[in-house]
């Protein structure tokens, strides 16, 4: 029950960070020498993204640790910004949670939103009491871009994908190259090392529960079940734990100012 909690307070920050970064326009988030202004109104590019995060590790030391799981095909580190009470060490029975954005390179709202949560953790602890009661009791793991390649080449203002930064950089398509046991889907390290870098990730950490951030369109989808018992298709192959996931994709969804109203995409 009480990690249920954790858990729908962590989405509920994540719509009000949203909903700050529409309504503000500076905030000042780190303090000392690598202090800045957040303006909301640019895309960190791979040097500025690791400058960004490399600054906040070092000013919240004591609930931030930063580090790579593994490089794109170009080299890129795949950083990941780890917020809790004493974040170099593992403290049993502690939740872990993860949130992974930028998988597409070209959808790329969740790269910046998943910084500005970043920054409103840390900023923020000690000071408002969910936060604070967050960090404490959750091993949290942030994952602002899984395709760092990608999102350099993607150009601001190309709605149609056409340059090509959807995929990674030997085009392929990272959500669509997990193994599936169906379709028959195998991963090779040298042609998705992002997707063999998550892999390992999760099979090391043994997440409670994940979020995957896409942007394009307006929807809250969740884990199924895809047992070999059960048909392919035409069947709802619901997951041991399809009431939680059920519960947390309606609470997102009635917190988010559109989804609530039931409008699509061509609506807004």
């Amino acid at each position: 029950q009480d990690t249920l909690k954790q858990l729908v307070l962590l989405s509920a920050l994540f719509r009000l960070v949203v909903s700050q970064g529409d309504d503000q326009k500076q905030s000042r988030r780190s303090t000392g020498a690598s202090e800045t202004i957040e303006t909301y109104n640019q895309f960190y590019n791979y040097v500025d993204l690791t400058r960004r995060l490399q600054a906040l590790a070092q000013s919240y030391p004591h609930i931030a640790s930063l580090s790579s799981i593994g490089r794109s095909v170009e080299g890129r580190e795949l950083w990941v910004m780890r917020i809790t009470v004493d974040p170099n060490k593992d403290t049993p029975g502690k939740p872990k949670f993860k949130y992974v954005g930028n998988m597409h390179g070209d959808e790329t709202v969740s790269r910046q939103v998943l910084v500005y949560l970043v920054e409103y953790l840390l900023a923020k602890y000690g000071e408002e009491d969910r936060v604070t009661q967050l960090v404490n009791s959750t091993d949290i793991y942030i994952m602002p871009s899984m395709n760092p390649d990608g999102f350099e080449k993607s150009k601001e203002g190309d709605c149609e994908g056409e340059n090509g930064g959807r995929n990674n950089a030997r085009n392929k398509d990272l959500n669509r190259s997990f193994p599936d046991q169906f379709d028959g889907t195998t991963v090779s390290p040298d042609i998705v090392p992002e997707v063999t870098a998550v892999i390992k990730w999760i099979k090391e950490k043994k997440f409670v529960l994940s979020g995957n951030l896409h942007g394009g369109t307006v929807v809250a989808s969740y884990p199924f079940d895809d047992s070999a018992s059960h048909p392919q298709q035409d069947f709802y192959s619901q997951s041991e734990d399809d009431s939680l996931f059920r519960y947390l994709a309606l609470v997102y969804s009635q917190n988010h100012p559109a989804m609530k109203t039931g409008w699509c995409c061509a609506n807004l």
